[in-house]
């Protein structure tokens, strides 16, 4: 017995040691954001600066994904990821400052809390509009949208956001960022935040298109523009002289630029009056053994 409390007391010490360890190493991380922060934005005070240039969803992702890859041992993956989803938060407070529009009546909230941290203000809203609305008004703000349903009639949240380069909001993650097969909601992130690739990723583009055009010849010119694409929503108004609008997600990252886009459109004819980019996200890690097999 005696044995047994000393190696269990032993055990105990060495916690302690691993945590002030870990507080130590916390402590300096906080310390590092800081002086990120004063290298990216010497103009910023303490209350914090921009948003745009403090968040990275691209490089959180890397990180993420690096950690997971490495990880072992009994520690749950989705543990992992919360804890460095907090660290990752505290640190973008530290170089911004910023709060969280939520939609009323869905489960965002710990979605929300999940990914930007226990500590961000979260506000809530009665329609996505006002998500999109409250985002853009401020552009030190981040919104939680649910994803769209694939025939939408009328006006479409997604379609009020910002293209790529222009000021406004636009997708900027997908939530959550593990996945485990479980049936929890999922939602959009928007925010004033350009998207860069993280080496796994989906591109969101906005299309207008001739209204009661044929979506498979749609999907067609897609295709022959070299686009690996879906059409995830439609919205359509009675209206024929109206362009119906398109939600695509695009396997990838597309730069604004890219010659497919312009392609497109050629080959459309006229009757894809306009595409862009409003976004994208750094794909969700699955832990389902089937999905990571394919």
């Amino acid at each position: 017995m005696g044995q047994e409390l000393s190696q269990l007391n032993d055990l105990r010490r060495e916690i302690d040691t691993i945590d002030d360890t870990l507080h130590d190493l916390l402590i300096r991380r906080a310390e590092i954001s800081r002086a990120i922060a004063k290298v990216k934005q010497p103009e910023a005070g303490e209350d914090g600066g921009s948003l745009a240039y403090a968040m990275r969803p691209a490089r959180e992702a890397a990180i993420l994904r690096r950690l997971l890859a490495r990880h072992r041992g009994d520690l749950p993956p989705q543990v992992i990821v919360r804890i460095w989803r907090e660290i990752i938060a505290a640190s973008l407070r530290a170089q911004s400052t910023f709060e969280l529009h939520v939609l009323a009546g869905t489960d965002f909230f710990d979605l929300a809390r999940a990914y930007f941290g226990s500590l961000a203000p979260i506000r809530t809203y009665a329609r996505p509009s006002l998500v999109v609305h409250a985002c853009a008004e401020n552009l030190n703000s981040i919104g939680l949208l649910s994803l769209p349903e694939f025939e939408e009639p009328g006006a479409t949240w997604w379609a009020q956001l910002a293209p790529a380069g222009q000021p406004g909001p636009r997708v900027i993650a997908k939530l959550p960022f593990v996945v485990d097969g479980e049936d929890a909601p999922s939602a959009y992130a928007i925010g004033a935040i350009e998207q860069a690739p993280s080496g796994d990723d989906t591109t969101l583009l906005l299309l207008e298109i001739a209204s009661g055009m044929s979506r498979t010849k749609l999907r067609s010119f897609i295709k022959d523009a070299g686009l690996d694409a879906t059409l995830t929503a439609t919205g359509r108004t009675s209206d024929k002289k109206v362009p119906d609008e398109i939600l695509l997600a695009v396997k990838g990252f597309i730069a604004p630029g890219d010659e497919r886009l312009k392609a497109l459109m050629e080959i459309a004819g006229g009757t894809v009056a306009r595409v862009a980019p409003i976004g994208g996200f750094a794909n969700p890690v699955s832990l389902h053994a089937s999905d990571r097999s394919q």
